[in-house]
């Protein structure tokens, strides 16, 4: 690497961090109105999604840092008699566990609520993934929170390989879309997003 490449790369990790800090804190500084507002309008998209209702198993995330809460989606996929499933995250690992409504659920090291992770799933027999992200561009790319568990789990959903599911949704609020992000080789790109304004659906994503 020259030493030119090396200074692109060192400033865009910084630009990727201020984004970060930028939008989690913005994300974070939602009133309960707006908040409330915008989870309702969410869930009601995400639940009229005919992915949504065809998938037999659903993963879903626990709000964690000011993200959605997927309270509602979590209690018609139940009612539906739909399986669905949590993040069990290690220091570099990371599996879905599947929810029982009536456990109680562990703290992880993040502060993250977690399932028991012995009833965990290999994320290929998945139908849909609500994913958390930190932003999300025109073209599908997302950017978490910096330590890659989801693209290292979904990998195999890279367009050059040949699986078809899970689909990647994206659920976040409309301050967390950006018109574009710089790809990085690892990125799994999205199949879809859903925030307050509706739902986006991306040409090249992972599920396709």
């Amino acid at each position: 690497m020259t030493a030119q490449a090396g200074s692109i790369s060192s400033n865009f990790r910084v630009e990727r961090r201020r984004l970060r800090q930028r939008i989690r804190a913005e994300r974070r500084a939602l009133t309960p109105g707006d908040r409330a507002a915008a989870d309702r309008a969410i869930a009601a998209s995400i639940l009229r999604l005919d992915v949504f209702r065809r998938a037999h198993r659903i993963a879903i995330f626990l709000a964690f840092d000011g993200e959605p809460t997927l309270a509602t989606v979590i209690d018609a996929a139940a009612r539906a008699g739909k399986r669905v499933y949590a993040p069990v995250i290690t220091r570099s690992r990371m599996r879905f566990a599947e929810l029982d409504l009536g456990a109680r659920l562990a703290t992880n090291f993040f502060g993250i609520l977690e399932p028991d992770p012995s009833r965990s799933l290999d994320p290929r027999r998945l139908d849909l993934v609500l994913t958390p992200l930190v932003a999300f561009d025109d073209h599908g790319l997302r950017i978490g929170v910096g330590r890659g568990y989801y693209d290292r789990c979904f990998r195999f959903l890279r367009p050059r390989e040949i699986w078809h599911r899970p689909k990647l949704l994206a659920v976040a609020y409309e301050l967390q879309h950006v018109p574009l992000l710089a790809p990085e080789p690892w990125d799994v790109p999205l199949w879809g997003a859903v925030t307050e304004a509706g739902v986006r659906r991306f040409a090249r994503g992972s599920g396709r």
